[in-house]
């Protein structure tokens, strides 16, 4: 048996980027009397069909495209690609560095008798598009399958497939994956055997640094036919979770051990890594800091973010004179505001000042007679 394919156009949002000719192609899985044997199909046009070399059960399909990234890196591609023949539509964003033309894998598909049917969602407090988390928090994975037998006879695939997971690392100053990143795959994988729906709400990243609240890349969960199975062990279904570190703040020149005599003009804030989604600013209080406590947001120093990376910033420390207008001790607090927490805002960072207007002259009177 054959199959006919048909191929929409695919498509690039990196301006800069180039394409060679011959530049996608068809790639064709499978076992026969016992070897592995591929077939590559170059598909020279952005459109058409092609027909594919004569299938044997449990066939694997990937299609290719082959790209230029400048090797200065730092920028994303998207590719969006349609199989109409196999109901299968994909879109990724794809980031890193190359000094070559090199093919990429859009996508992948398994065809055979009695093949399971595996759907793959990852789920965060974020509920942006694609999923992402902060390192601190937990994210979830809901997997669906059905039609995974339970009959004995059946070839061993269709009875019980693995779930495993990896992890790729991005830079931390340009927040995408590298040449220089860290990639692999974590030891525990997990069998499934039984049809259902099955969510854990409560995964960890484990991403490999000295620093896991500044933990920045991506987890990965995928489902394949089990190795018990034999043959080409093939991809089901497959699930991306971005991981962005926390944020930190800094307050400087503001002297917590001074007395000013006028609410001071010199202070700064430096923001790193603000969650892509986020409000960040400073508030000001009368009194020691508390944890919770409301004061007033000083306007100037209110960014607000809605990205698809971590953001820095610096930002000036003014309008304190409108707010401090009686002498005592006042906070400064960092706050954000972010899909995490329940929405309630989070202290980065906090200072005290001192305020004295009292002028305290020293003087004597003399009084001189004649």
């Amino acid at each position: 048996m054959r199959l006919r394919f048909q191929i929409v156009a695919l498509f690039l949002a990196a301006g800069t980027m180039a394409r060679g000719q011959d530049q996608d192609l068809l790639r064709q899985i499978q076992v026969v009397n016992g070897q592995t044997v591929i077939y590559d199909t170059p598909l020279t046009s952005t459109d058409g069909t092609i027909m594919s070399q004569p299938i044997t059960n449990n066939t694997v399909f990937q299609l290719y495209s082959q790209v230029y990234i400048p090797p200065s890196g730092g920028l994303g591609l998207f590719l969006g690609t349609t199989v109409l023949d196999l109901g299968l539509q994909l879109s990724l964003s794809l980031f890193g560095k190359a000094s070559s033309l090199s093919f990429v894998k859009v996508d992948e598909t398994t065809l055979g008798t009695y093949l399971p049917s595996v759907t793959i969602q990852a789920l965060s407090e974020d509920s942006s598009v694609p999923a992402r988390t902060r390192a601190d928090r937990p994210y979830g994975m809901r997997i669906q399958v059905s039609g995974l037998q339970s009959d004995p006879t059946v070839p061993e695939y269709a009875r019980k497939m693995q779930v495993r997971r990896s992890y790729k690392t991005y830079d931390p100053l340009i927040y995408a994956y590298t040449a220089a990143s860290a990639s692999g795959e974590y030891t525990d994988a997990t069998t499934l055997q039984q049809n259902g729906t099955f969510v854990d709400n409560a995964i960890l990243q484990r991403l490999p640094t000295s620093t896991p609240t500044k933990a920045t890349g991506q987890e990965t969960f995928t489902v394949y036919t089990h190795p018990d199975a034999g043959g080409v062990q093939t991809q089901y279904a497959a699930a991306t979770v971005q991981i962005w570190p926390v944020a930190t703040s800094q307050i400087t020149g503001i002297d917590t051990t001074r007395t000013y005599q006028a609410p001071p003009t010199t202070g700064s804030v430096q923001l790193s890594d603000a969650y892509p989604k986020s409000v960040t600013y400073v508030q000001v209080y009368k009194g020691n800091p508390a944890l919770g406590t409301t004061g007033t947001p000083l306007g100037a120093t209110v960014v607000s973010y809605d990205s698809t990376v971590p953001q820095n910033a610096m930002l000036a420390i003014t309008g304190l004179e409108d707010v401090a207008k009686e002498d005592g001790t006042y906070t400064l607090e960092v706050l954000t505001i972010t899909p995490f927490n329940s929405g309630a805002p989070e202290r980065l960072a906090y200072t005290t000042f001192k305020l004295d207007r009292t002028i305290q002259v020293n003087a004597s009177m003399n009084t001189f007679g004649d």
